[in-house]
């Protein structure tokens, strides 16, 4: 089948958790499809973005000890508003987005980002993987790495978890693409994984319900960033 679903798992990196206060300062993203390999489905890598974006402040050391993020890595970065713009032309590829924590992080952010800067947002829906991990597996917590390391138990994922590299954006999202192909495999048909099939069977099945594009919020006062 030729007309697999395009999906894209993305994943931001902020200077906190306030999306009031706090800056996107790196978005990477994987442009991905499946193809059955050994009577299995798993991800075909098409693509992949990633962009730093220029804080107007400090980095807070609590932040770069997370993501391993410091001020001299965003010296030549683009500002905020060429970031955003450039990764909404890399979300053209795409059917549909995917980000970890989308609800109550990722998409929050970006509503935020794409509102204060006016610029256009990606119209493609976005879904939440900690939804559909919640309604397929049962596990002591839904963190990315809890679920990659308990399918990669499993073999049901072919990629080694590295904790070193975590919390970067890119390597966040090589395992988002392994582990949301590896949770749905046994969920849906090779027909629905198909582009026009995919969203629709993900609602039918009780995986994923409510997917849907980022809505800009205009800031209520300056400085947001």
């Amino acid at each position: 089948m030729s007309n697999f679903v395009k999906i894209i798992t993305f994943d931001l990196e902020t200077t906190g958790l306030d999306v009031g206060k706090d800056e996107i300062i790196e978005i990477g993203a994987i442009l991905f499809s499946v193809k059955e390999s050994r009577g299995r489905m798993v991800p075909e890598k098409l693509d992949e973005f990633q962009t730093f974006a220029k804080a107007s402040r400090p980095i807070p050391p609590e932040a770069s000890r997370i993501n391993k993020i410091t001020d001299e890595m965003l010296t030549n970065a683009p500002s905020c508003a060429e970031a955003l713009q450039k990764f909404k032309i890399f979300c053209d590829k795409s059917n549909c987005l995917v980000a970890h924590n989308a609800e109550a992080f990722d998409k929050r952010f970006l509503s935020a980002a794409y509102g204060k800067h006016s610029i256009l947002a990606p119209s493609q829906p976005i879904l939440d993987s900690i939804k559909m991990a919640r309604n397929i597996v049962q596990l002591p917590n839904y963190s990315l790495g809890t679920i990659a390391k308990a399918l990669e138990a499993r073999k049901e994922i072919s990629l080694k978890i590295d904790e070193k590299y975590m919390h970067r954006a890119t390597y966040d999202c090589e395992m988002l693409t392994h582990v949301l192909v590896a949770l749905l495999r046994d969920r849906l048909s090779n027909e629905e994984w198909a582009a026009q099939e995919f969203l629709q069977a993900l609602k039918k099945k009780d995986i994923h319900q409510d997917s849907t594009p980022i809505k800009p919020v205009r800031p209520k006062a300056a400085g947001l960033f």
